[in-house]
């Protein structure tokens, strides 16, 4: 591939031309990109371009392809040190290690957290991030600088917990607040997001377990009413829909629905296992979900039916969930788990075709979580957030069907550069904001210890430990 000339991508307004660009219908083979001043100007062959651009200079990028950046839908950014400690771990893990994790975060750590992950983000060509946290004021502005220094797109989020209708063996959050203190911080959260360039407000609530309904009502009404995302877990793991029919005679989805708090300003995270009523109740109002494949293959107890969803029109991202910070990473298991899960068993060997999840890592998420008409796509109008690929390697030649070969041939190794806002802020794997290299040597031993000092409890242990004698 041609030597990205990072000059270029400094100028308020500059033209390029890949190999060939992802627009939302396909690629555009000797389509050329114009940003000006931070947004996609235009998307057009050279004999197409808006006569005030065509004498715009174009710096042509070999063998380099443009794609928009990818959107995780679904994100607790604060902990990518646990990384292989959940490994072999079953299911409901978030008691015994997000939950203590949560309880022993502090300023610094939210901020060395955040940052780490944003750093490993932009590595996976993950330009915006959908945090679903509730946590201090101190510890969500630590986030925000972390965003703001990375150069990421963040939406944000605060909420509340006022329940704890599970068990759980390790330290956890204080369950603490009422309904009137949530809102005041909500009017803050939504002020101290206003100080930042490419931070969204919205709020959460963790579960129907962690939240009175009366809680998840006020929140998901405020949001409704503020024009603001709402996020909630729903229907991931079988104790949780047990414990809310026992509570409430009713599926999480359903006592969704029955509080008002389904519509087009939640998000639901997870919502593996539903029943077609629920998926019902989902379509017809508008309600988005977030598709967390790698979280279902590595912690998970069932696959989100994302086709049945898909089919219904129900919008939907895709998430990582903490897992691994890799947007390549998503659209490759977002593919495999529809086939294993719902393609194999009819011998539906395209379930959907590889389009499908190159959308719902794009313009799907950007429309699921309330920034559809920002990013997502590069089309005129928008943040010019893109990902410049590298398509000289053996792995992606001789090329077929880009589209297909996103979804299952690229990896983070094929990524050049990632742009957000017009400008580069990751170049051949290091940070052009700060000093990444410098950041991780800083900063990989507090991180340790920030395990360490947390009651973490592992069911499963090393993996060494179960090798055969």
């Amino acid at each position: 591939m041609s030597a990205l000339d990072r000059a270029v991508f400094e100028r308020e307004v500059y033209a390029v031309q890949p190999d060939t660009i992802l627009g939302p219908d396909g690629d555009l083979p000797g389509a050329v990109l114009i940003v000006a001043h931070g947004k996609v100007a235009a998307v057009a062959l050279p004999a197409d371009l808006p006569p005030e651009y065509r004498d715009l200079p174009v710096t042509r990028l070999e063998r380099c392809a443009i794609v928009p950046g990818f959107i995780d839908v679904h994100h607790h950014i604060i902990e990518p040190f646990a990384k292989a400690l959940t490994g072999g771990e079953p299911a409901q893990m978030w008691k015994r290690i997000w939950l203590p994790l949560e309880a022993t975060a502090t300023p610094e750590r939210c901020y060395i957290g955040s940052k780490w992950t944003f750093l490993e983000a932009l590595r996976g060509g993950i330009t915006t991030i959908v945090e679903h946290a509730i946590r201090s004021r101190e510890c969500v502005d630590a986030v925000h600088r972390a965003a703001e220094e990375t150069g990421i797109r963040l939406v944000s989020s605060t909420g509340a917990y006022d329940l704890k209708n599970f068990s759980a063996t390790t330290a956890t959050p204080d369950a603490t607040g009422s309904v009137d203190a949530a809102l005041k911080a909500a009017d803050q959260h939504v002020a101290d997001c206003r100080g930042y360039t490419r931070v969204s407000p919205s709020l959460a609530c963790g579960t129907v377990q962690s939240n009175s309904g009366d809680m998840i009502a006020a929140l998901s009404g405020y949001c409704r009413d503020k024009g603001l995302l709402f996020q909630i877990h729903a229907n991931e793991h079988t104790p949780e829909v047990q414990a809310c029919l026992e509570a409430n005679a009713k599926r999480p989805v359903e006592y969704l629905h029955a509080l008002g708090a389904l519509g087009p300003q939640t998000l639901l995270a997870h919502a593996t296992l539903v029943t077609a009523e629920e998926i019902r109740l989902i379509a017809e109002t508008d309600t988005a979900v977030a598709y967390n494949p790698v979280a279902s293959m590595w912690k998970g107890n069932g696959v989100a039916p994302a086709l049945h969803y898909l089919e219904k029109g129900v919008r939907v991202g895709l998430g990582s969930d903490a897992t691994r910070n890799d947007g390549f990473r998503m659209i490759d298991a977002a593919e495999a788990c529809q086939r294993i899960a719902f393609g194999m068993p009819s011998d539906d060997f395209s379930c959907g075709a590889g389009w499908r999840w190159v959308h719902a890592a794009t313009q799907g998420g950007a429309d699921a979580c309330g920034l559809g008409k920002e990013t997502g796509a590069l089309v005129p109008g928008r943040e010019a957030d893109f990902l410049i690929l590298d398509t000289s390697g053996p792995e992606v030649r001789p090329s077929w069907d880009f589209t297909w070969e996103l979804v299952r041939y690229y990896d983070r190794a094929d990524l050049a550069a990632t742009v957000v806002g017009g400008k580069l802020v990751l170049l051949e794997g290091r940070a052009t904001r700060f000093d990444s290299e410098r950041f991780v040597e800083d900063t990989e031993a507090e991180g340790a210890r920030w395990m360490k000092d947390t009651p973490i409890v592992r069911l499963h242990g090393p993996s060494a430990g179960y090798r055969r004698r």
